[in-house]
């Protein structure tokens, strides 16, 4: 299989030698795919934090690190508000996007 490109804005880790769609001269293509964790709304912020912390500690060992390297994952560690305003935003772009697609 051979790689083309990537879709986020900067080369994977994993894949270093492969342009990004950017870099391939394909302006405004960049898309990257996320996940990210959930919590009910009202969910206390402490509890928030906590699992947070957790999470963040989780993402820090070698075992976790070499899996996710093997699933060719680049990790985007956030604190709560970062992510909150991360999703925002994505919010926000991708509503540009569908927009933009149904015209």
């Amino acid at each position: 299989m051979l790689a083309l490109a990537v879709s986020t804005p900067t080369r994977a880790a994993s894949l270093a030698e492969v342009p990004t769609s950017l870099e391939a001269g394909y302006p405004d293509s960049d898309y990257t795919v996320w996940y990210g964790v959930f919590m009910p709304a009202k969910t206390p912020r402490e509890i928030v934090e906590k699992f947070h912390a957790a999470t963040a500690k989780v993402l820090q060992t070698a075992a976790t690190r070499q899996k996710l390297e093997q699933l060719a994952v680049d990790p985007m560690p956030m604190t709560p508000a970062e992510f909150d305003k991360y999703v925002a935003e994505e919010i926000a772009a991708n509503g540009r996007l569908i927009k933009a697609a149904v015209k």
